[in-house]
Formats: structure tokens, sequence, C-alpha cells
């Protein structure tokens, strides 16, 4: 009888430790950036230096979806395991829509937050990412996961993860 007791409580416990973990949903795109065409061999600035081509990059739109009532602040986010800083946090409205420019004269709208109650946040982060070590357990969940945000709850860290990121169609730069 006191196994059986003892069994129920540890269970209570560990079910209301796992309980209060929020709920978040994590929203994660990917788009590729490409800044334009390449100049021509020989061609030079207005000081005779060599003018290079711009790196391709990427844009990352990244939102967390959870209760209006949780105060969330994300710490850290692991993007196919390399470290970004997080420069901004926005609160955004929903539905979060986003205008795709493929077609001239005709611009379409892709959603990338649905309509909902809850608060959704939008993560900007640092264009530099950074040289981190991470913990095994990140480390982990960063091999399995195209995206890891590192968050804090009621003084506590925890992590939200999204296993493959959405493309989106490319931006071309003249």
């Amino acid at each position: 009888m006191k196994k059986n007791l003892l069994i129920f409580i540890f269970f209570s416990i560990a079910l209301n430790a796992y309980a209060q973990q929020p709920v978040i949903k994590v929203f994660a795109f990917e788009q590729e950036n490409y800044p334009g065409t390449k100049p021509s061999a020989g061609t030079k600035d207005e000081n005779g230096n060599p003018i290079k081509k711009a790196a391709d990059s990427k844009n990352y739109f990244i939102f967390l979806s959870f209760k209006k009532t949780y105060s969330v602040t994300p710490i850290q986010v692991f993007i196919h395991g390399q470290a970004f800083k997080i420069e901004n946090v926005i609160t955004r409205q929903t539905p979060v829509e986003y205008t795709v420019n493929s077609i001239p004269g005709k611009p379409g709208k892709k959603i990338l937050v649905p309509k909902t109650s809850n608060k959704v946040v939008e993560i900007q982060l640092s264009e530099i990412s950074l040289q981190e070590k991470k913990t095994a357990y990140v480390q982990q969940l960063a091999s399995t996961n195209d995206v890891v945000i590192t968050y804090k709850w009621n003084n506590k860290k925890y992590f939200a993860k999204e296993k493959k990121m959405q493309k989106m169609e490319p931006v071309y730069h003249e």
C-alpha cells in the first residue's frame, strides 16, 4: 500500500512539473537572399579598389505563439546548429502576412502565422552568428531540429524547437 502511495505521489509531482512548462508554438521560415548581378571583371570603385560581389545570405522569420498570460523571454536561437543573438522581440497582430513580389504588378500574400487569440512575438536576429559552446543537450536538440529557441519563463530556462523550417520564395536584388 505504501509503495502504491509513493508511486502515486511521485507521478503526481512529475505530472505537475511537466504541466508547468508553457505550450509554445514555433513558426520558422527561411528565405534565400541574392544580392544582385556580379560586377564585370576589372570593375573598380571611385577609389580604384576592385568591386566584389556581395555574398548570398538568408533571411529568417521566426515567431513564437503562446498564451497571453505567459511572460516568456526568448534568450537565444540556434538555426541549423549555429547560435544567433536575438536583436529584437516584437509583438505582432495576427494573422502575420508576408507580401510575395515574385510576379511584378501582382503581389501575393503568404500567411506566416494564422489568426489566433494567443500572443505572437517575432524574434529578430542579429546578422552575425555567435561562436558559442553548446551543452550536450543543446547539441542534441540542434542536431535533430532546424530551429531551437532558448527562453525563460518563471525564472527557468526552457527550449522550444521546430523540426523543419519552411522555405519561402527567394529575394533577388538588382
